[in-house]
């Protein structure tokens, strides 16, 4: 239920392109009735919202609707509507959009279904849709949708229940359900919402030109985004992009993660859900906050909500926490500990001062058991002691309160650390104060006016608060990094013009890294025993035979290289072994690859691939004969910056192997690798595998690269 009162002064208007759909004056529905319980589609949310300008029902079977006049179409209404919510049946819809393009109509809702997420005629359907939207307007949310509301205009093209408050918290969401209950179960919790999109199958406008309003929107401070696919990764990155400048934060809740959910997604709205691996190295890179679930989703927006205007200032990473049980102690610090917050140890003087507050009858630690219950009258010292204490630390960003929570009747003596708490929050606002409960439970009616009264970021469980703390921290170091990343070279074509799709062999490949600064071992092509002889005597012993032959992809695994070869008789003999090797795996023998042996290192594989989405993605992550099974590596969207190459050797275990090696000449290679997928667009692959790090530089062992991709 909307509890907002009064008719707060109108913000000025976002100047956006999305504008028209937020803040509008005139509303009509098409397929507007008398029937069902909410009579004409909106207009009780409207009503309830505050909405003072006119509503026009436009219905071709009826004079009146509700008592009001209808109209047969859009085109005779007495003036030209700011917004149109279309309520018809599927085959109805595109002839309609085109009227309201026809007209002027500036934005358009359409919850009807029935369009790409059915396929076949639905497709159809839709397709004129986004022709229409894309050629002449207007703006178009849906099909397959709820509308949306914006709290902030007082306008909505919406039909059910509004948010309770609101507040400076955006939604987004692919599924109308979904949005709902992010609403109806972040009320109580104390978010309030500035906008709310139900954005169904994004005929037009698309998550990505939302999250482009929403950075611009001065009432928005955090995005929460339930989302199926991203139809625009270019202008999805640029808004992230821009959104991490603005110090506003994107929680992002994707679905279609499984090949389950995958196949789900596309019955839905009609989407690909894309590549889970891919989706998660871009949100990371970008600093967008994934979550698991609806919960997790919730938890972050009650958390950001409160800490987005501190964090702007500084940084949100280190918590202290203040408990009343040693078994809640001992289980916060196995669960910040598994969520990723530090609770730095008290300095001296603090440690002090908190044992004096406490008569030392309990150690004076971080986190603090205080002993007893929070009713008991010793805490009204104790307690804001202890506040005054945490707040003041240097080392201690949040200050986290473990409440017990009364599920019903009053709250008691807790009015009295609600208190103490609100005078800690005004001394000190340079910190975020945040109260944790033991478990998701119910709570009294008094604990939800306070939270709601007194904005208190209010998260639940001893495992999900922390992991929305750990989130929080992982945002505040991303936007606290440097303050500009480095921006990748442009890329400069090293290729001839695109050829047909076709393996390159390692020689071609080899050159081909060569020529963007990518260090390789040198290598030949001998088609004859003798050759191979001469070669590696020239190149020099020990030497390596690797097998050519376009068939046999996974040389090693296949058999197709010998090492350590110390003299021509044993090249010789390699080459026959070589030429066995291809006869009998049926594959076209050309010959061998000779190089020699490469003084070894720590085995690192590169890698990229052209994403059907996004584009390149790059790959880095521990090599050698292992890659695929222990497959850890990590990932990024093309372009990549040294300080992106450099997060991912944090991001795969092996990366602690690099320690004391030329960490820098392999970010360069990452980089390059990066180039050289953005200025080819014919290429489909890279694996360069082994590349061996040294103390000083690197070198590519072995490559292989596919041509033949479209460019993405």
């Amino acid at each position: 239920m909307h509890e907002d009162t009064g008719t707060p002064q109108r913000p000025a208007p976002v100047a956006h392109r999305l504008a028209p759909l937020f803040d509008f004056s005139s509303i009509a529905v098409v397929g507007a009735s008398d029937s069902g319980p909410g009579g004409p589609r909106g207009f009780r949310t409207l009503q309830a919202l505050g909405f003072s300008g006119p509503y026009y029902p436009v219905n071709n079977r009826a004079t009146t609707v509700q008592g009001m006049k209808a109209y047969p179409n859009v085109a005779s209404l007495p003036e030209v509507p700011d917004m149109v919510l279309v309520a018809v049946p599927s085959r109805f819809v595109p002839d309609v959009i085109d009227e309201c393009a026809d007209v002027g109509v500036k934005a358009a809702v359409i919850v009807s279904a029935g369009f790409l997420e059915e396929g076949g005629d639905g497709a159809e359907l839709q397709a004129r849709i986004t022709a229409t939207a894309r050629s002449r307007g207007p703006l178009v949310v849906g099909p397959n949708c709820l509308g949306l509301v914006s709290m902030v205009y007082r306008c909505a093209a919406f039909d059910g229940a509004l948010p309770a408050h609101t507040g400076n918290v955006a939604v987004i969401s692919n599924s109308g359900g979904l949005m709902n209950e992010t609403m109806w179960t972040g009320g109580p919790r104390g978010i309030g919402f500035s906008h709310c999109v139900s954005c169904g199958n994004e005929a037009g406008v698309t998550a990505a030109d939302l999250i482009d309003y929403f950075v611009a929107d001065p009432a928005t401070d955090v995005v929460l985004a339930i989302l199926e696919t991203v139809r625009d990764p270019a202008l999805f990155s640029e808004a992230c992009t821009r959104a991490r400048a603005a110090r506003k934060p994107i929680v992002v809740l994707k679905m279609g993660r499984s090949e389950q959910g995958s196949r789900s997604v596309s019955t839905h709205t009609g989407a690909l859900a894309g590549n889970d691996a891919v989706y998660a190295a871009l949100f990371r890179q970008l600093g967008v906050i994934q979550v698991d679930d609806l919960d997790e989703l919730v938890d972050m927006g009650v958390l950001l909500s409160s800490a987005v205007p501190i964090l702007r200032n500084r940084r949100l990473e280190r918590a202290g926490v203040i408990e009343i049980s040693g078994g809640g102690k001992e289980l916060l610090c196995d669960t910040c500990a598994a969520g990723g917050v530090e609770l730095p140890e008290l300095s001296q003087a603090g440690a002090t001062a908190l044992a004096a507050a406490l008569e030392n009858r309990y150690p004076a630690t971080n986190p603090l058991d205080s002993g007893g219950s929070w009713g008991m009258p010793d805490k009204d010292q104790v307690y804001p002691a202890a506040l005054e204490v945490f707040a003041s630390e240097p080392a201690i960003d949040v200050v986290v309160s473990r409440y017990t929570i009364p599920r019903v009747g009053e709250l008691g003596r807790l009015s009295n650390r609600i208190e103490e708490l609100q005078a800690a929050r005004t001394a000190h606002p340079d910190r975020l104060f945040v109260v944790l409960s033991r478990t998701t439970d119910q709570w009294c009616p008094g604990w939800g006016e306070a939270v709601h009264t007194h904005h208190i970021p209010f998260l639940q469980g001893y495992g999900r608060g922390p992991r929305a703390l750990g989130r929080l921290a992982m945002y505040s170091r991303f936007v606290h990094g440097p303050a500009e990343r480095t921006a990748a070279q442009s890329p400069q074509p090293v290729l001839s013009q695109p050829e047909s799709a076709r393996p390159l062999d390692e020689v071609e490949s080899k050159a081909i890294l060569a020529a963007v600064g990518i260090p390789v071992v040198e290598t030949r092509i001998a088609t004859t025993a003798d050759e191979a002889a001469r070669l590696a005597s020239e190149l020099g012993y020990p030497a390596v035979l690797k097998v050519l032959a376009p068939e046999i992809v996974h040389k090693s695994a296949q058999g197709g290289v010998r090492l350590g070869l110390a003299d021509g008789a044993a090249v010789r003999q390699a080459f026959a072994e070589l030429e066995a090797v291809a006869v009998s795996a049926q594959a076209t023998f050309r010959g061998v690859t000779v190089q020699p042996m490469a003084a070894p290192g720590i085995e690192i594989v590169l890698g990229a691939q052209r994403d059907p989405q996004f584009g390149p993605v790059i790959l880095c992550g521990l090599g050698g004969v292992l890659v695929e099974a222990l497959n850890d590596v990590a990932l990024r969207v093309a372009p990549i910056s040294p300080e992106d190459a450099e997060a991912m050797l944090h991001d795969f275990r092996g990366g602690r192997l690099l320690a004391g090696l030329d960490r820098a000449a392999l970010r360069q290679a990452i980089c390059s690798l990066s180039d050289l997928m953005l200025a080819h667009g014919d290429l489909a692959s890279v694996d360069v595998n082994p590349v061996y790090v040294y103390p000083t530089g690197v070198l590519a062992v072995d490559a292989r690269v596919q041509r033949g991709a479209q460019s993405a």
